[in-house]
């Protein structure tokens, strides 16, 4: 974990739990950095114990962590029920292991419990790469899925905006379906990955994508001439139509890579970061 902060002063208690966080991986690489960045896996291990984290930033996987020892328990009842399984895969010469929340084999049915907002209450794209690959890694251990879910747990949610928004979550936990891949195109998918994940680390250049920066995409302004506010704001400036120069300029306002600026552990080590966005 590197260095570990508490700048906002939380409990000894909280720092503690953070502290011993169990979780280890498993293979030549998990599921969860499969599908992440492999710049930011080499520089994660080669800066490791220099790179600074605050506990406050912790919170939400500690709270995550507490969900899976709650459905650890309960599963232990439940026939037929597999729990806090860790599934493991050789793919191009390195093991690849994943672990799974709950799996029910008779139904087919993979669920993946995260703590997570409101935001995503119809899904991410990250969580169908993740759970497809888990659905992978079930196939080549003998299960057969054929349904895919994360039950999410709403930290933000209000009953009040629930009882006035009908699209709104009803409740503060909800199944959300996740889409389902090929078993084809999720090994494609899965080498590929591998493939990356081994050049970086044999010190290739494998620049973070702007997905995997987050970016947030830039944006563009239509102004009158003299005017201090927009007139429009869009993310292509083919909306505004015809526009007549002589009145009106278009302003480029770059986007922001948040991850970089703000949530990547390494972003002190990544040249791609300092030298800007082209950089590799």
């Amino acid at each position: 974990m590197g260095k570990l902060t508490n700048v906002h002063n939380l409990p000894a208690a909280i720092v503690a739990a953070v502290q011993n966080d169990p979780y280890t991986g498993g293979g030549d690489i998990s599921t969860t950095k499969l599908i992440d960045a492999p710049q930011i896996r080499v520089l994660g291990g080669k800066h490791k114990d220099d790179i600074s984290v605050d506990v406050s930033e912790r919170v939400w996987a500690l709270l995550g962590q507490a969900v899976h020892t709650i459905l650890e328990r309960a599963g232990l009842r439940e026939a037929g029920m597999v729990v806090e399984e860790r599934l493991y895969a050789e793919v191009n010469g390195w093991q690849v292991s994943g672990q799974v929340d709950r799996m029910h084999c008779d139904l087919g049915k993979l669920s993946d419990y995260k703590v997570t907002t409101v935001y995503k209450k119809n899904g991410s794209d990250g969580w169908t790469r993740q759970l497809n690959v888990l659905r992978w890694l079930a196939h080549k251990n003998g299960h057969e899925i054929n349904t895919l879910e994360v039950v999410g747990i709403f930290r933000d949610w209000r009953k009040t905006e629930a009882e006035r928004n009908p699209e709104y979550p009803q409740a503060a936990i909800q199944a959300i379906p996740v889409p389902l891949w090929s078993l084809e195109d999720a090994e494609e998918y899965i080498t590929e990955r591998v493939y990356a994940h081994q050049a970086a680390s044999r010190g290739e250049a494998v620049p973070c994508t702007d997905e995997e920066r987050w970016f947030s995409g830039n944006s563009y302004a239509l102004t009158k001439r003299g005017a201090k506010r927009a007139t429009r704001v869009s993310s292509d400036p083919r909306e505004f139509g015809e526009v007549d120069f002589e009145q009106y300029s278009i302003e480029v306002r770059a986007g922001e890579f948040k991850r970089c600026e703000h949530y990547c552990d390494v972003r002190e080590f990544c040249a791609q970061r300092k030298a800007g966005s082209n950089a590799t």
